[in-house]
């Protein structure tokens, strides 16, 4: 999916929104796009890989896991410290952290510095494994603000996509490999729970004020350390490989997070401006490092 149609289509979000009041259409594309779609999306994602497959996430699950756990861990303390009176927005803020846009934003991004995009293929499948249930606990957990742990739990086990992505990966390592043909319609189907949920995102935006200082926050915890902390660290690679981990672990915040947040009623109006303003600044960053060339001098590739 090209840039232009992303936008195109978050476009059409926003013009369905002013042209259609009732709020239960847009209920019906959440519910479609996030429970059902993305349980076919995720099926044919997971079930359709092997044991080989998976021995290739090594290096780049490893990175998965880093960036995941430096983003989880620094929204957390700095929440603790920073959100003590915005419970909500804390939440929110880790939810959208630690769940990068790799596939539909990270996939044509990293296309503009390498033709290789295997290694950037297998980080958004560790990322989406490791992101969607954490991120769907982290968003039922704090849109209840007396439930407890056990029923955040519970909540985000009986998502459907959590769950079909338990069973398909534990189908994967018991060697059980479904039809060929159930696999192909599975993707086929699922896939369109990306324009839907570019769609039902652009039906969230409001033309109203975001406070800079939320998607400062945002920014920092969910593109600038993950950045730096690959950049520093990361050396023994392919160029491929660099670029896709570099570029597809500082992604601004997923779509899908923000469809996640709004489906829970938890922060959905900050979280869709700040994702929109970082998406749109990411954009244009990773355009003008390549176009100029400064990306190659600062990355020494």
């Amino acid at each position: 999916m090209s840039i232009p149609v992303i936008l195109a289509l978050i476009a059409a979000g926003f013009i369905l929104k002013l042209s259609v009041k009732q709020k239960v259409v847009f209920e019906f594309i959440g519910i479609l796009a996030n429970d059902i779609l993305l349980s076919f999306f995720v099926v044919a994602s997971v079930a359709g890989k092997d044991l080989t497959y998976l021995a290739g996430l090594k290096k780049v699950f490893f990175y998965v896991v880093a960036v995941t756990l430096a983003s989880l861990v620094s929204t957390y303390l700095y929440g603790r410290r920073f959100l003590t009176e915005d419970r909500g927005w804390r939440g929110a803020l880790m939810a959208l952290a630690v769940f990068p846009n790799t596939a539909a934003l990270g996939f044509p991004m990293v296309a503009l510095f390498t033709d290789d995009l295997t290694p950037a293929v297998l980080y958004s499948a560790a990322s989406s494994l490791l992101a969607i249930p954490l991120a769907s606990f982290l968003t039922i957990s704090y849109s209840r603000d007396r439930g407890s742990t056990k029923e955040a739990l519970v909540g985000t086990l009986s998502f459907p996509p959590v769950t079909v992505s338990l069973v398909s990966l534990a189908l994967v390592l018991g060697g059980v490999r479904l039809p060929e043909k159930f696999l192909s319609l599975a993707g086929s189907v699922g896939w369109w729970c990306l324009p839907l949920m570019l769609v039902y995102f652009g039906s969230g935006l409001e033309v109203k004020k975001i406070e800079p200082r939320k998607i400062l926050e945002a920014g920092f915890f969910r593109m600038a350390l993950p950045f730096f902390l690959v950049l520093l660290t990361l050396r023994t690679t392919t160029e491929a490989a660099f670029y896709a981990i570099l570029i597809e672990s500082s992604m601004p915040p997923a779509i899908m997070a923000v469809s996640l947040l709004s489906r829970h009623k938890l922060k959905s109006e900050e979280a869709t401006g700040v994702t929109l303003a970082l998406t749109l600044a990411a954009i244009a960053l990773i355009f003008i490092l390549r176009i100029s060339g400064a990306g190659a001098i600062l990355t020494g590739r």
